[in-house]
């Protein structure tokens, strides 16, 4: 299993109980698979594959996918990206198809030292208030909660709250 720190987070392999996984930079031939794990995961708030070419190809994101096999070249299992703006960063997404792996993990480590390579100091995200798991994981990373922003999801006629959560990072 997948830890904060261990080879997936830096590009090498971890295993699960489905095989070996890594992690490695996103690339335009990624859009389209991550385009379906957005629909996958995020139904009513997927961004499409021209936003996620856009975000991809921006010289201030950065994109990272977690793939099977040691080298990542298989199936998508997940992926994030984060916006750099000086000494702040912003997680704009992280999705997995794989709970309890480490992978949401992993994936988190990995935008945190883009970050703190692209000069930032802070890690600022937002999470919806109902998503327990998620809340938990970047709780357990050093998040803490900031601010609410009410109704900024609207999932299904319903209104949800995010939680923006920051992190000073190292």
């Amino acid at each position: 299993m997948a830890e904060p720190g261990d080879q997936a987070a830096d590009g090498g392999a971890a295993h699960s109980a489905t095989g070996p996984w890594g992690l490695r930079p996103a690339t335009i031939e990624d859009v389209e698979e991550i385009a379906f794990a957005e629909l996958e995961l995020f139904p009513d708030e997927a961004w499409n594959v021209f936003q996620l070419a856009a975000e991809i190809e921006h010289p201030d994101r950065r994109y990272v996918v977690a793939a099977e096999g040691e080298d990542a070249a298989g199936a998508l299992i997940g992926y994030a990206g984060i916006m750099l703006g000086g000494d702040l960063a912003d997680l704009h997404t992280i999705g997995t198809r794989r709970e309890g792996e480490g992978v949401g993990r992993a994936l988190l480590t990995w935008c945190e030292a883009q970050a703190v390579a692209g000069g930032a100091e802070r890690m600022l995200l937002e999470v919806r208030e109902d998503n327990a798991r998620a809340r938990a994981v970047y709780a357990a990373a050093g998040y803490r909660e900031i601010d609410r922003r009410r109704g900024y999801y609207r999932i299904r006629g319903r209104r949800i709250d995010a939680l923006v959560m920051e992190r000073t990072l190292a």
